[in-house]
């Protein structure tokens, strides 16, 4: 009998979900297949097996200075760090009958891993969805942008929050605005002179004081480069920062129905939205640190959640374990109660990408 959640989709959700369940059966991934009917069914604090999605960090360094990035501000309490091809491959193989998809990033630039493109490639030859976030400036000559679309990456977002060498500098120190867009433009004639759709553009715009006012410009531009998605995002600030009140007052937009804050009546600024008591993302996806540690999420920006190694042990013994299973237990019970969960937007609203015009 249909669910009632299976009843609301539309024609064309369903038929989508029907193609890709056939992909998956055709590639065995039949325990993904399995869950995702489960999940419709309404059991959402199922466990799969093995999480059905990765989050896996090439590195933990960047080439730029963003002063709310751990990693830009000089906070991360991780030694820098590149994750190996056979680190990644080991995830890989253990997982790839499991998982649908590899997001690559966390703290760090992806691109300033010389073997991220052999990850890619490796993982998309798995039959894996893979998507990667860039700053944008690594993409210098004809060669490296045909490397990158010949490696099947599937889904590439470029960051991009200004629409000039000035406007951008402010929030991320040390770029270069007129070498990613040279950079966009060589991946886009490299995708037309393949033939390929993919990888898919997104230019990513992330909403501060400094470029509120560059939104229409942005988009403008992106349709102008050939970018496939124009998305807006908002500006996420560690609210258990000492300096979260400067950093909020410096960088959230003076329009704050663009942005996850609110302003208390102290004047004082505070995440929007009640937070509940539960989170799909510790029933779905784990994060893959450049040292091999697993951790529930990517607001754990220190690391304070550790569930495991997976340089040490199977992937799928440390997202059943007793130390991650509790975890999950106190998100039911009281969410707030864990400092990670009350900087995370998850649960509270949702944020949405824009087709380019």
């Amino acid at each position: 009998m249909p669910t009632k959640g299976y009843l609301k989709m539309s024609k064309r959700i369903k038929l989508l979900l029907f193609k890709r369940a056939l992909s998956q059966i055709k590639q065995g991934k039949i325990m993904v297949v399995l869950y995702q009917l489960l999940r419709i069914a309404g059991f959402k604090h199922l466990l799969p097996p093995f999480p059905i999605s990765l989050m896996i960090e090439p590195a933990n360094i960047c080439n730029l200075q963003c002063p709310t990035c751990p990693t830009g501000a000089g906070k991360l309490n991780r030694p820098p760090r590149l994750l190996k091809f056979q680190e990644f491959k080991h995830i890989v193989d253990q997982s790839r009958k499991y998982i649908e998809n590899i997001v690559l990033w966390n703290y760090g630039e992806p691109f300033i891993n010389p073997e991220c493109l052999r990850m890619i490639k490796y993982a998309t030859s798995s039959g894996i969805y893979v998507v990667t976030s860039t700053n944008g400036e690594f993409f210098d000559s004809s060669d490296f942008a045909i490397r990158v679309v010949k490696s099947g990456l599937h889904h590439l977002i470029i960051c991009l929050d200004g629409a000039d060498q000035e406007t951008l500098s402010i929030y991320r120190k040390n770029s270069n605005f007129e070498k990613i867009i040279k950079g966009i433009q060589l991946i886009v004639a490299a995708k037309r002179k393949l033939k390929t759709k993919t990888p898919v553009l997104e230019l990513q715009f992330i909403i501060m004081k400094q470029n509120e006012h560059q939104r229409s410009h942005i988009k403008n531009l992106s349709h102008q480069l050939g970018i496939d998605i124009y998305s807006e995002k908002t500006a996420g600030i560690d609210a258990n920062d000492p300096e979260f009140q400067k950093q909020a007052e410096k960088f959230l937009p003076t329009d704050l129905s663009l942005s996850r804050y609110r302003l208390k009546p102290d004047g004082t600024y505070t995440l929007k939205g009640k937070i509940k008591n539960y989170c799909k993302w510790v029933y779905q996806r784990t994060v893959i640190n450049s040292d091999g540690s697993v951790i529930p999420c990517c607001y754990d920006l220190y690391s304070r959640y550790i569930m495991g190694n997976v340089f040490e042990e199977n992937l799928g013994s440390i997202w059943k374990n007793n130390k991650y299973q509790m975890f999950r237990k106190q998100i039911r019970k009281n969410r707030r109660s864990i400092s990670i969960c009350n900087i995370c937007s998850e649960g509270r609203y949702e944020i949405t990408g824009k087709k380019a015009g």
